[in-house]
């Protein structure tokens, strides 16, 4: 039996890499899921704190800045610092039209 979701917003699964840069680091990121609070991503897990700024190609490219707010051996989530809700909107109505599964 499942509990009742403590998320703020619902997650929706991102089939696209995510290009992340923190500091002089840049790397990409597969398994992600994203809402309009932000991006959890799989990767080796980045320092909570860090400013990063991302982008997501595909027919609704998005770009935003964000902050690392936790962060583990497998992932790490970032929340949305600057990104336009019109465009983040667009990305999100572009993945529910091609039927990807909330998270």
């Amino acid at each position: 039996m499942e509990g009742p979701c403590i998320r703020r917003f619902p997650r929706m699964v991102l089939d696209t890499p995510v290009e992340i840069t923190c500091g002089d680091q840049k790397l990409s990121a597969t398994g992600a899921n994203l809402s309009v609070g932000g991006l959890a991503i799989s990767n080796n897990g980045l320092p909570v704190g860090s400013p990063v700024h991302l982008r997501i190609d595909g027919s609704q490219a998005f770009e935003a800045d964000g902050v690392v707010c936790y962060g583990k051996p497998n992932g790490s989530g970032i929340e949305f610092k600057d990104a336009t809700r019109e465009t983040l909107d667009a990305l999100i109505a572009d993945l529910t039209r091609r039927g990807l599964p909330a998270s």
